[in-house]
């Protein structure tokens, strides 16, 4: 049951960090407007790298739980 419950909080702490990925991109996209066009341009690539890493996170997250053998060998 230790191996479930590690799984599980790994997959808690992915998520987690993937809703702090979003939340920080989408906060960037409030005051985009406020910037210089090269100010904005570079936000804007932020925000598509926090967005991103957003899914990778969530991609892990769903991979550690479709895989039974990282259960066992925890």
């Amino acid at each position: 049951m230790d191996a479930l419950l590690q799984i599980q909080q790994l997959q808690l702490k992915l998520i987690r960090s993937a809703s702090v990925n979003e939340n920080c991109a989408f906060d960037l996209m409030g005051i985009v407007h406020q910037l210089t066009l090269a100010e904005a341009k570079n936000v804007l690539g932020i925000i598509e790298v926090l967005l991103n890493e957003a899914e990778s996170l969530r991609r892990i997250s769903k991979d550690v739980a479709a895989r039974p053998v990282f259960a066992m060998s925890c």
